[in-house]
């Protein structure tokens, strides 16, 4: 092999471990389903599976004869995805491949499911047709295209996992899974897939991590220490997220592990919770400092660590790791774990008001604002937006409702406006519908209070029958503004 080619490949390789996109190429994403005519459709990859943030990579108008297509640039193996309905719409794409596939039927969600922040979605693996390179057009042999042998595999693992895992947490009557690994790797040891490779060594990981067959540092020792970083590999960072899940609050609470409290809460230093991993388990630079990446997002949903000594050290973390998609993965887990933290701006927002006029949080920039969600079919909310009247009364030379509606239509809301005689602020959600998930809405009525410089005050805040009136009145008193 020429020198060129030896520097490319190895390039090739710094690239799908880096997970940058150094050498991308296209992807051609198309097939035909008249039940989703003149709708659009929308593509979806995951920014990192540590947040598990959503990004819009693609969108496409389905014709009139319900042709489509989308059109991505990767350069890695990506596991891409659709929100259909009711469906969870899946597939594994490889760069410089074109893909005809076939869409589910078109299952809208009903009003309910739209509004359920529970509702789970059925996942489905897009079937593909055919798969062809974009460059040669050549057809590749279904036996030997990725989603094919990702559907053939789970077809097996799947069962004999939901087994184990039902005997490992029920009757613990647990025996040995060699032989069904042994199996799984007869069948599939052979294919020559990269992706694939690796997809199913870390399923299989996960079967003897689900077991309790292997410890946690069986596991980490085996299939992550001295192992690259697979950072889009789903099976490797499903096992990642399983055996590294609150990592600190169980490394903690060992006797080598508790100077960890003394690292971030005391100190708020990274070196030094660097050296006391390092010193333990995780001597692996690259992969201990995706460890506490992982560690610190987890944390900051318990009570066991400061919340601010956690963004001092994922601060350090940002600012000097050498790692391009650590900073990129840092920032993310910065931005999700502040959205809703009192000291914060909270998420942004563009909204249609009942003039269809688009209204953001910027428009109300100098005051306070009071707001909440709700819906005109909830009795709770039809009560408190009544209540919501002497708050305005009273409060209005100093605080600004807003209520963003998740009514049907933004018809629906401007008819009850008019018949309500509410003086307020009513927004529909509906050119953002993932405000609700941005604000984690799980109830209605829900609310927040924003000062006003654009930061959260009370988060959530209280609703006017909790106490509200003298909470206000106070904080209002002591920003000087009565």
């Amino acid at each position: 092999m020429s020198r060129k080619a030896v520097i490319l490949s190895l390039l090739f390789l710094v690239a799908q471990w880096v997970g940058r996109d150094v050498f991308a190429a296209k992807v051609l994403i198309q097939g035909n389903n008249p039940d989703y005519a003149k709708q659009t459709i929308e593509l979806f990859r995951y920014s990192n599976y540590i947040t598990s943030g959503e990004s819009l990579i693609a969108r496409s108008v389905v014709d009139a004869k319900g042709d489509f297509s989308l059109t991505i640039d990767i350069s890695q193996p990506t596991f891409v995805f659709m929100h259909q309905g009711i469906f969870f719409v899946y597939l594994y794409a490889e760069p410089g491949m074109n893909y005809t596939v076939k869409l589910p039927p078109n299952t809208p969600k009903k009003a309910d499911e739209q509004l359920n922040p529970f509702f789970e979605e059925s996942r489905v693996h897009l079937l593909v047709l055919k798969a062809t390179s974009i460059n040669s057009s050549r057809s590749y042999p279904e036996k030997e295209e990725l989603n094919y042998l990702v559907r053939a595999f789970d077809s097996k693992y799947d069962p004999v996992a939901a087994d184990y895992a039902i005997r490992a947490y029920g009757k613990r009557d647990i025996q040995s899974v060699d032989s069904v690994i042994k199996s799984l790797v007869d069948t599939f040891g052979h294919v020559g897939n990269r992706y694939f490779q690796d997809y199913y060594t870390y399923r299989l990981g996960l079967l003897k991590f689900t077991s309790m067959r292997y410890r946690s540092r069986h596991i980490s020792d085996n299939y992550f220490l001295n192992k690259p970083v697979l950072y889009s590999n789903t099976a490797y960072m499903e096992l990642f997220n399983e055996v590294y899940d609150k990592y600190f609050a169980y490394f903690g609470r060992t006797a080598s592990g508790r100077q960890i409290f003394t690292d971030i809460n005391q100190r708020k230093s990274l070196s030094m919770l660097q050296k006391t991993l390092q010193n333990n388990i995780l001597t692996n630079d690259t992969l201990r400092e995706f460890v506490i990446l992982k560690a610190l997002h987890d944390e900051f949903y318990e009570m066991n660590f400061s919340r601010e000594a956690m963004l001092q050290v994922l601060d350090s973390l940002n600012l000097t790791s050498k790692i391009d998609i650590h900073r990129t993965i840092g920032q993310e887990i910065r931005q999700k774990v502040t959205r809703l933290m009192v000291g914060y701006a909270p998420p942004a927002f563009s909204l249609l008001n009942t003039d269809s006029v688009i209204t953001t949080l910027a428009h109300f920039k100098g005051s306070y604002v009071y707001l909440n969600f709700c819906t005109t079919k909830n009795y709770a909310c039809l009560k408190e937006l009544e209540q919501l009247k002497w708050v305005r009364e009273k409060f209005g030379k100093y605080v600004k409702i807003v209520t963003i509606s998740v009514d049907e239509s933004l018809g629906d809301v401007r008819s009850f406006v008019k018949k309500s005689g509410f003086k307020w602020t009513f927004l529909h959600y509906g050119n953002q519908p993932d405000v609700l998930k941005e604000y984690d809405i799980r109830t209605f009525p829900t609310y927040y209070l924003i000062d006003p410089d654009g930061k959260l005050v009370w988060s959530p805040a209280p609703s006017p029958n909790e106490n509200f009136e003298a909470r206000l009145f106070e904080e209002l008193k002591a920003k000087g503004k009565l």
